[in-house]
């Protein structure tokens, strides 16, 4: 194990992505530290962090601190109910060298290019700006201009980026925090409840096949129960995560 090269690869999942901390934690603590990551808006958000140095508990700061919804982030002419781009200086305090060459290892930010209609794939460059569009869930969250182009969540087109691990790694762990369950009706309720749904079922229907080129996929019990933008749930899902990798720490070992 300590000669291979290991990759892993973060699903999105807004607060649940709360989960990728607590199995990297849990990792880290069996001595398996990563030697790149691939990670989708939520996903992206932790393995900008861990790639950057910070302990566990700052990451769920990061999330604590960084608010959903604020008056003073409402979106003016565009669309979008928040402004992504008022963001930028929210990050900006924990990713102060904007680049992706000054993190401790290499990580791959997936990210929807809403002009173009396809996936786009950052690991190169400045770092926030491309982050703050692989999380900017439509219709909550405004898309970001890049390079004169317009982009969104990634997990639109890309919700377990593997292929940028594939090439370069001797084993590759998944951490996916969208199972599909099913849902009461009452749960659908709102319109924006309903975008939400049909958001997630196409985002996610097809993304099991790609669990087969992984060693393992870290799927945390219990984690459908967490809302997407339910702060309140942040400790939750890190728990979840943290308890569960613990739990499943023989059967990923033996896969490496």
């Amino acid at each position: 194990m300590p000669d291979k090269k290991i990759g892993i690869v973060l699903s999105g999942g807004g607060v649940k992505a709360l989960a990728h901390v607590g199995f990297l934690k849990a990792l880290a603590e069996h001595g398996i530290h990563p030697a790149a990551l691939s990670g989708t808006s939520g996903g992206a958000l932790v393995a900008a962090l861990y790639a950057s140095g910070y302990r566990h508990d700052e990451m769920i700061a990061f999330f604590k601190e960084t608010p959903v919804f604020k008056f003073s982030l409402f979106a003016m002419n565009k669309p979008g109910i928040m402004d992504s781009a008022k963001y930028h200086l929210l990050f900006k305090k924990y990713f102060r060298k904007d680049t992706f060459e000054e993190l401790d290892i290499p990580i791959t930010i997936t990210a929807t290019n809403i002009t173009t209609g396809r996936v786009a794939f950052f690991n190169s460059g400045e770092l926030i700006k491309p982050l703050i569009a692989s999380s900017a869930l439509p219709p909550y969250f405004s898309p970001i201009e890049i390079n004169g182009d317009l982009y969104s969540d990634g997990g639109i087109l890309n919700n377990f980026p593997i292929a940028p691990l594939q090439r370069d790694c001797d084993a590759i762990l998944g951490s996916f925090v969208n199972p599909i369950r099913k849902v009461e009706k009452s749960e659908v309720n709102t319109t924006l409840k309903l975008i939400q749904r049909v958001y997630h079922i196409g985002m996610d229907a097809l993304y099991y096949n790609k669990f087969k080129s992984c060693n393992y996929v870290f799927i945390p019990d219990d984690i459908e129960k967490i809302s997407v933008l339910d702060t309140k749930m942040i400790e939750k899902a890190f728990t979840l995560g943290y308890d569960h990798a613990m739990k499943e720490m023989e059967v990923i070992l033996g896969t490496l």
